[in-house]
């Protein structure tokens, strides 16, 4: 994946502007987006991560971040921070090669592993999901937004 497609810290972009920017990618991050709002209630925020990542949507749930999606030039990665918590759940789950080879690769931090993914196939997003939801179990009952992710805008 190439560059970020989002680099000026004083103007984020809408929506659209994501998915856009995302290019092939496109199904995949809708995707991404439509299971943690059915699944948890969660619309994302949009955050500057800094000029290497530039803009990108972070999704939090009880203040703690669930997951983030970073915007690359025809694709994305992930960042989703696993606690050691769920290092045990997360260790024996069956994970694709990549995403093994990630979690492997991890350094353990105190708050959690770190875990980057570019995400190029349906089975990246599975794992994603899986991780996600060994993090944070969902919630028996969701929660309605008050707003959709499609309505934030900026100007």
């Amino acid at each position: 994946m190439s560059g970020v497609p989002f680099p000026d810290a004083g103007h984020a972009p809408a929506h659209d502007a994501f998915v856009e920017a995302v290019g092939p990618a496109r199904d995949r991050w809708l995707r991404l987006e439509a299971w943690l709002r059915d699944t948890y209630g969660l619309d994302g925020e949009p955050i500057f991560f800094g000029r290497d990542s530039g803009w990108c949507v972070r999704y939090r749930r009880s203040g703690k971040a669930l997951l983030t999606l970073i915007p690359r030039d025809d694709g994305f990665r992930t960042l989703a921070v696993v606690g050691p918590s769920a290092w045990q759940a997360a260790a024996s789950a069956v994970l694709s090669s990549r995403t093994q080879a990630a979690w492997d690769g991890a350094r353990p931090y105190p708050d959690g592993r770190w875990l980057w993914l570019d995400v190029d196939d349906d089975t990246t997003v599975d794992d994603i999901e899986e991780l996600v939801a060994l993090k944070s179990p969902p919630p028996k009952h969701v929660r309605v937004p008050a707003h959709t992710l499609r309505g934030w805008t900026t100007d």
